[in-house]
């Protein structure tokens, strides 16, 4: 997500290395956190300068400053249902090839046999979208070989 002064603004999408020596504010990353180690993670991996200084004011302060800055981006997912003025001119980007996922894992026991839970394992496979042809997740998610559809969701 930028600002229609960034310099990528005019970009269709967005590679991460496209994103190398551009300023990342990503609010709100606590120090030892599986958050803070994911986008270490990113940020080694491609070269990335990450700004996580300061508290998270939440979108609303962030989208004022991105509307406002030529220098200032972050990352949003994909399903992400963000709103701001249309004053503010923000850019959508893509960021593809390979895609950065963050992943989810739902951990139960297998021998639990509440209803519910067989609803939510159910409709949490039918929601979840087929995956980038290459995407990228941390090393402590699973080997790079086995990144299915199945491994994703």
């Amino acid at each position: 997500l930028v600002g229609p002064r960034h310099p990528l603004a005019s970009a269709r999408r967005l590679s991460p290395a496209d994103l190398s020596g551009h300023r990342i504010r990503i609010p709100g990353i606590r120090p030892g956190t599986e958050w803070a180690a994911y986008y270490d993670q990113l940020a080694t991996a491609f070269d990335l300068r990450i700004d996580a200084v300061g508290p998270n004011f939440g979108a609303e302060a962030l989208n004022d400053a991105i509307a406002e800055s030529t220098d200032l981006m972050t990352l949003i997912g994909d399903g992400d249902r963000y709103v701001w003025p249309t004053g503010h001119d923000l850019r959508r980007i893509p960021v593809q090839n390979p895609t950065p996922l963050y992943p989810h894992t739902l951990l139960y026991r297998t021998g639990n046999p509440h209803p519910t839970l067989k609803a939510l394992r159910r409709h949490l496979h039918r929601q979840c979208p087929e995956p980038p042809a290459e995407t990228w997740t941390p090393d402590w998610t699973y080997p790079p070989t086995r990144r299915t559809q199945q491994d994703l969701c």
